[in-house]
């Protein structure tokens, strides 16, 4: 042999590799610096979180003026400032520490938090990855207290004049890091997402002073108001201030949830949900069981693919909500999901109920009321949002000429007669047909032009549902009983909803635990594929089960059935060019009165439109 040759002891690193991975192993303490870094990912996702950090340190300091400066999207420059309480010398200092706050000292303020943020980090964070600037002046200071720290790095200390609040700036955002500033987008995008987040502060609170810069250059200011609905006309835009209907409170008890706030006219709507904006305690969420329960509002008024716009206010005792489910806190989750749900989606429809956006005066000395529960507790479905309900008396079958006024068949727990105040149709005057198309009305802010075959298609459709939903279906038996495998909570969510599945016309058996044997089906949809329609009942079980309704799936459980209501009702409709008489006129009106208020047909055509008095006097050059 050549040489000898040295071996490393047994299980000792044989290269630089594995000497590398043994380091790694180690457990130590990591620098300070390198800390912050970290945490300034967690908290400082883009320029919008750094806007959003600082605007919601200066409402938690009593702020009612704020002005937010930015320029580059964020990345050149922001800087907040605000007229709150301001810091001490202490407080200064303090606040650029980690984990230091004011917001919190138990575990009792973490679990019913009241502030808009409170994490300890989110200063030194921003600073660590910046070059940064507080200057704060307490109420009963002379002078302010300026700190300047550089990617984490104290560089100086001050006093400084300036008034009673407080100013951050934050420049060169993630110049330090690289890797991060790579990864944001263009200066548009930047701004798109702080203009956002500003626009939804801005309209949680209509008290509080906004002032926004942008690149030195365009400035927006939106003064503090005391109607929200101001506030809505000046932040997003008249035109959509204006196609808002307020939404009625219910909240009786002052630790019940209130709702309060505005949602779109049903005759105005969008292609996507941008036009929505849901706050929790007046803080701007994304949450998606409230979108839903907004959008199942609007499930049969609105066409298919269409979004309301909303601006939704919902007040709950800090206890019943985690509002740290999520790291920007867009989501949340409540204690009680379910009752939040109901809570919105029959708040919406009373006020989509109500009818006031097509004109016309209330009832005299007319109130709105909650509609009384039902034996269960859940409040009603939407089939029972008229004006008068009342169980139909003896006669009273739903049979008759297309256009004959009858009362709607409520569910029997909904006896009570209401009154509300919405407009009702068949006491405003009538003009007569227009094309033998339109029926002309006059309300009080124009006149509304009526659609008489979508009209008279919606009152059928909800004729034909209200009957079926209170009298159950005819079924039809399959002459060989068909299997269906299908997931194990699919077969739990049938079993647990057997009583509705059964007025809805299903007769369906477990059939072991991931298997269901289908022996009837309603004759309504006989023609159907028995499997497709128990699957897709299923599904909805399901989905109802995660926070929707689950204890009133009969309401909503089968759209194939809600779409043979709707073809049903349209071939029977009266069609456009067909002649009414005048008491066929009226009684049109009258039906749309007896039934739950819907201004589009189960297709998605408008019922009804209204035209202001402006337009016309804009016309005849009368303003």
């Amino acid at each position: 042999m050549s040489g000898s040759r040295t071996h490393p002891p047994v299980g000792a690193p044989s290269g630089p590799s594995e000497l590398d991975a043994a380091q790694r192993r180690e457990i130590r303490r990591l620098p300070d610096a390198l800390i912050d870094q970290i945490a300034a990912g967690e908290v400082v996702e883009r320029p919008a979180s750094v806007v959003k950090e600082l605007v919601e340190n200066a409402l938690d300091a009593g702020a009612t003026r704020i002005r937010v400066e930015v320029r580059g999207g964020g990345q050149d420059f922001i800087a907040v400032t605000d007229d709150g309480c301001g810091m001490s010398v202490a407080g200064a200092r303090l606040a650029v520490e980690r984990h230091a706050t004011s917001k919190i000292s138990s575990q009792t303020d973490l679990e019913t938090i009241r502030t808009f943020g409170f994490r300890g980090e989110a200063l030194p964070a921003i600073a660590s990855v910046s070059r940064f600037r507080l200057r704060s002046r307490a109420r009963d200071a002379d002078v302010a207290h300026q700190i300047e720290i550089d990617g984490g790095k104290l560089l100086s200390e001050k006093s400084v004049g300036a008034p009673v609040g407080t100013r951050v700036e934050v420049a060169d955002l993630f110049a330090s890091v690289p890797a991060r500033r790579k990864f944001l987008k263009t200066v548009t995008t930047e701004w798109g997402h702080i203009s956002d987040w500003l626009t939804r502060s801005a309209l949680a609170l209509p008290h509080v002073h906004f002032e926004i810069q942008r690149d030195e250059r365009n400035r927006r200011v939106w003064p503090a108001v005391t109607d929200p609905l101001d506030r809505v006309a000046a932040v997003v835009s008249e035109e959509d201030a204006a196609a808002f209907v307020p939404v009625p409170e219910h909240a009786h008890r002052e630790a019940s949830p209130r709702l309060s706030g505005f949602v779109s006219r049903p005759d105005r709507h969008r292609a996507t949900v941008a036009g929505i904006y849901l706050f929790v305690n007046r803080r701007p969420v994304r949450d998606r069981m409230l979108q839903h329960a907004l959008i199942e509002a609007y499930r049969d008024v609105l066409p298919r693919a269409r979004f309301p716009a909303a601006v939704l206010f919902l007040d709950v005792p800090p206890h019943a909500v985690d509002v740290n489910v999520h790291p920007a806190k867009w989501e949340v989750r409540f204690a009680d999901p379910q009752s939040i749900h109901r809570l919105i989606r029959h708040s919406v429809r009373e006020a989509l109920a109500q009818r006031s956006w097509i004109g016309g005066a209330p009832a005299a000395g007319g109130t709105v009321e909650p509609t009384p529960p039902d034996r269960t507790g859940e409040p009603p479905g939407d089939w029972v949002l008229a004006g008068t309900t009342h169980r139909a008396g003896p006669g009273q079958t739903g049979q008759g000429t297309l256009l004959e006024t009858q009362p709607q068949s409520p569910l029997p727990s909904q006896l009570e007669t209401r009154q509300t105040a919405e407009v009702r149709l068949s006491e405003l005057p009538l003009f007569g047909q227009l094309l033998a198309t339109y029926l002309i009305v006059e309300a009080r802010e124009g006149l509304v032009l009526i659609d008489q075959h979508a009209a008279h298609e919606r009152v059928l459709y909800e004729r034909l549902r209200s009957q079926w939903l209170e009298a159950g279906v005819e079924r039809q038996g399959l002459l060989v009983p068909e299997t269906l495998q299908i997931e194990a909570r699919a077969v739990a969510a049938l079993e647990e909803a057997s009583e509705a599945v059964w007025k809805l016309g299903f007769d369906i058996e477990p059939f072991g635990d991931d298997t269901v044997a289908i022996r009837a089906v309603p004759a309504l949809l006989a023609d159907r594929d028995p499997a497709g329609l128990v699957r897709g009942l299923a599904d909805e079980l399901c989905e109802r089960g995660h926070g929707s309704d689950a204890a009133a799936p009969e309401a909503r459980l089968l759209e194939a059935a809600d779409r043979c209501f709707a073809t049903l009702a349209c071939h029977s409709a009266r069609r456009k060019g067909e002649t009414l008489a005048p008491a066929e006129q009226r009684a049109l009106l009258e039906a749309l009165d007896s039934i739950p208020w819907a201004p589009t047909c189960p297709h998605g055509r408008p019922v009804a439109v209204p035209i202001e008095i402006a337009e016309i006097e804009r016309r005849f050059a009368r303003r």
